[in-house]
């Protein structure tokens, strides 16, 4: 059996930045439309780059050093929990605060059975539904203050803005410890395999 060849320097930090670059786009900006989506297709994609970019294009099937290993793993749980907080991290940062209402809800057939489902009016007169299922929390016609999209690109959120600063600070603490780590991980691999 021949030895496995050593990375190259430079196939190393392609390497990694692809890494970065796919999982940018399929946590951070997917989780800020729709946090279900953001996470789940983050955590798909940054399993299929661990073995398909880290393991063969980066490493060339040597062995992932273990502290790698733990930096990426860590640093996926990071970015796929920082998205599931992008979306209302983007309504605080970028949507508008007012004073809308309940306009009705419904009952709807999902997969696992019926639900109740609350639409609200936003303060530009838009009807959407809240992103959570469930019944409206007042009555219709009720006044609530809201954080909302004036594009309508995701639903409205119910409360003020200061409500979601844990959402904010969560999505920040996820976003930056992952890429922290992901950086931590390119650093070791290529100290690791440097020649």
């Amino acid at each position: 059996m021949s030895d496995l060849p050593v990375p190259t320097r430079s196939r190393m930090v392609v390497g990694w930045l692809l890494v970065v670059l796919l999982a940018a786009p399929t946590t951070s900006l997917l989780g800020a439309l729709d946090a279900g989506l953001g996470g789940v297709l983050g955590a798909i994609t940054l399993l299929l780059s661990y073995h398909l970019i880290v393991r063969r294009l980066i490493l060339h099937r040597n062995a992932v050093p273990r502290r790698v290993k733990v930096c990426y793993a860590l640093a996926s749980i990071a970015l796929a929990a920082g998205a599931v907080y992008a979306s209302p991290a983007r309504l605080v940062a970028f949507g508008k605060q007012g004073v809308g209402s309940i306009d009705y809800q419904d009952r709807r057939q999902g997969s696992h059975g019926t639900y109740m489902q609350c639409y609200v009016q936003d303060p530009d007169g838009n009807v959407d539904q809240l992103p959570s299922g469930g019944a409206c929390p007042h009555p219709e016609g009720t006044p609530v203050t809201m954080v909302y999209s004036a594009d309508g690109i995701g639903g409205p959120l119910l409360g003020s803005r200061s409500s979601y600063t844990e959402a904010v600070v969560l999505c920040a603490a996820g976003e930056l410890t992952g890429y922290s780590l992901m950086v931590a991980a390119a650093v070791l691999t290529v100290r690791r395999f440097a020649v």
